[in-house]
């Protein structure tokens, strides 16, 4: 089923894939790494993120409405596409079942205190089944509703944040001596741009997606950085650095500490943030399902979509509450990281080479 998306639809569904759970713990990633001087370091990764996203849209771009399975097919054959089938499945299936594991935990620990982790993953692995039967169009169309609000709040959220903070705690801003260290924190700090491989499953009709397309994606991600960079920023000047490094979820930890008085309704962001945080969540988790129920049917293409995708996310349940613990989930989500380099990086960058010695 080929469907049609528009530039905006396709740079909110990366959105919408990218930010999510990664925004909690982000400061206290950053902080530890970098310092003060986490803003470089993010800016570095920005530039590595944006030329995975270009490789990707630009291999979508010349092979027109096909994904990574129908143009990998014509530039590698059946068997490594096969390969990379299989690898893409275990990324997004692995990315759905813990982020939505440890993202329970998450609303457990801030506000839902009496109940069951499996009943809260249950709930959110229910509503993304039946957005994901829905299809990319409506995903789409609902990713970019909660894009648009999502980033509104942000903004607002983070500058309460800045009025409460005190520039002190942000300096010293660059330390020269220090360029090592930052180069070596890029690394970690590319994975919470993790989520851009959505673009491998992404049709693109040149008819509606111009060159423009190219723009859309990059901006996004551009932007997606900046908010990033307010994120560690605004966390620095309200709890130093000192302060950050003692919290897994330093962004909710510091929005809790603030208190605008003068805003009346303002006055307690904690719960705005909350909810704006779950729609983050609930995009980041519809499309992971959706990219692995993708993958998986393009390999299984006599199984209908709809039951396919019911048995994915039964199994993805299953697999959620598997780990013991929340640091448990954390750990496999740091070895996953590994595995979103290679499949936001490494084999479209693979594809890429082929493409362009073929034109040869």
């Amino acid at each position: 089923m080929n469907e049609s998306l528009t530039n905006r639809q396709i740079a909110f569904l990366v959105f919408g894939t990218v930010v999510g759970y990664g925004i909690l713990g982000l400061p206290k990633t950053i902080t530890e790494k970098a310092g003060t001087g986490g803003w470089f370091t993010l800016i570095m990764a920005l530039g590595v993120v944006i030329t995975f996203t270009c490789t990707t849209t630009y291999l979508a771009y010349v092979h027109e409405n096909k994904t990574l399975y129908d143009y990998s097919n014509i530039l590698v054959g059946k068997y490594i596409t096969i390969i990379f089938m299989i690898i893409y499945i275990m990324y997004f299936f692995i990315f759905v079942t813990m982020i939505t594991r440890i993202s329970s935990e998450s609303i457990k620990l801030m506000i839902l205190i009496n109940t069951p982790v499996w009943a809260l993953s249950l709930i959110f692995l229910s509503v993304a089944y039946y957005a994901v039967i829905k299809r990319l169009g409506v995903i789409a169309r609902i990713c970019e509703i909660y894009g648009f609000i999502i980033v509104i709040g942000a903004l607002i959220i983070y500058v309460s944040m800045f009025t409460q903070g005190k520039l002190i705690n942000l300096k010293p801003f660059f330390i020269p001596e220090q360029v090592g260290e930052y180069v070596k924190a890029t690394v970690v700090t590319i994975v919470p741009f993790l989520g851009i491989e959505i673009l491998t499953i992404i049709p693109i009709d040149r008819r509606k997606n111009d060159k423009k397309i190219f723009k859309y994606v990059v901006g996004i991600v551009t932007f997606i950085g900046i908010l990033y960079i307010l994120n560690v920023e605004s966390c620095i000047s309200v709890m130093g650095v000192d302060g950050i490094v003692y919290y897994e979820d330093a962004l909710f930890a510091t929005i809790r500490r603030i208190d605008i008085k003068s805003l009346e309704f303002l006055e307690r962001i904690d719960g705005i943030f909350i909810v704006l945080w779950l729609m983050a969540i609930f995009c980041t988790i519809t499309l992971g399902a959706y990219g692995s129920i993708f993958m998986i049917s393009k390999l299984c293409k006599n199984i209908k979509f709809e039951l396919l995708a019911f048995v994915v996310i039964t199994i993805g349940f299953i697999v959620s509450q598997v780990p013991r613990s929340i640091d448990d989930v954390r750990i496999i989500l740091e070895y996953l990281a590994y595995l979103g380099l290679v499949t936001s990086g490494l084999i479209p960058i693979i594809l890429l080479v082929v493409t362009k010695v073929k034109k040869l």
